[in-house]
């Protein structure tokens, strides 16, 4: 009987600690989740929806749209993954696999992209997607607002 209540009570002290086969706390949610209009410098006119899992890019036209798998995001850091899953007509963005970084200031947000997953891009103007000595558009770089 004795060998039994210390039994329970060794399991009971294991599950509490987390040693009892559950799993790890599931992480936070991605800060960028929701809806976002297109804002600049280049592309056409587009939404992007995203989710804890997705990033969908539609045209507002209807004429295109791309959906990604987010692989890994870190809100700490600003980073993120996304590999290909599906597209139709002339999507954006292009590639198999991208790592993306970010800057989220009140309801806008500025992303640049580089093609693969194994490093990520600096962010060369936050809040902005524009060179600030010429004006030129920084490539792989997109502004947003937040829908409402």
């Amino acid at each position: 009987m004795r060998i039994r209540f210390l039994v329970t009570i060794a399991v009971a002290t294991l599950a509490s600690l987390g040693c009892g086969g559950s799993s790890a706390p599931p992480p936070d949610p991605f800060e960028l989740a929701g809806g976002w209009t297109y804002l600049g410098p280049s592309d056409g006119p587009h939404d992007l929806t995203i989710s804890d899992d997705s990033m969908v890019y539609t045209d507002v036209a209807g004429t295109w749209s791309s959906d990604w798998t987010i692989k890994a995001y870190d809100n700490e850091l600003h980073q993120f993954q996304v590999t290909f899953k599906s597209g139709v007509g002339t999507y954006l963005p292009v590639g198999q696999s991208m790592s993306g970084v970010y800057k989220l200031s009140g309801t806008i947000l500025t992303v640049q992209l580089a093609n693969g997953l194994a490093s990520y891009p600096p962010l060369r103007s936050p809040g902005s997607c524009t060179s600030e000595t010429d004006g030129v558009p920084i490539p792989e770089c997109r502004t947003y607002t937040k829908q409402n």
